[in-house]
């Protein structure tokens, strides 16, 4: 599996997510987290259009002898994700996008949902826990 973060994060933020013990991804397959060019010790490029970033993906796939992957990314990466996949259909099983595809979520009941979970969050009364609390201590 290839990973890549959002665009200004660097991709050694998913480390701990990929090594957490609970997650069995690593179990089943290898997973390479990768940096844009021009971040950390990638190559540094003048260009940052989306091809040239897709066929980075891929040479770093031909250097590695990887024939075939899945992609996938969060924000800024699963757009890349996606359209590396597209560009080069051949090369990958599959696209796992985390908060990041190209549609409009706000007719889609999941996000009806969410914005109800986050509405219910932000009418809690956080402060009724601290009685509880200090009855704990005490």
């Amino acid at each position: 599996m290839i990973w890549l973060s959002d665009l200004l994060e660097p991709s050694e933020n998913f480390k701990p997510f990929f090594e957490d013990k609970s997650n069995k991804c690593l179990d089943m397959r290898n997973v390479w987290l990768l940096n844009y060019r021009n971040m950390g010790s990638s190559d540094h490029h003048d260009s940052f259009n989306m091809e040239d970033m897709t066929n980075d993906i891929v040479r770093f796939m031909d250097a590695n002898k990887i024939t075939m992957a899945t992609i996938g990314g969060h924000g800024y990466g699963a757009k890349l994700a996606t359209a590396t996949a597209i560009n080069h259909m051949n090369r990958f099983t599959g696209v796992m996008c985390l908060d990041g595809g190209p549609l409009n979520h706000m007719h889609y009941e999941p996000y009806h949902e969410l914005c109800n979970y986050v509405e219910m969050a932000n009418n809690m009364d956080i402060h009724k826990g601290d009685d509880a609390m200090k009855k704990l201590k005490e």
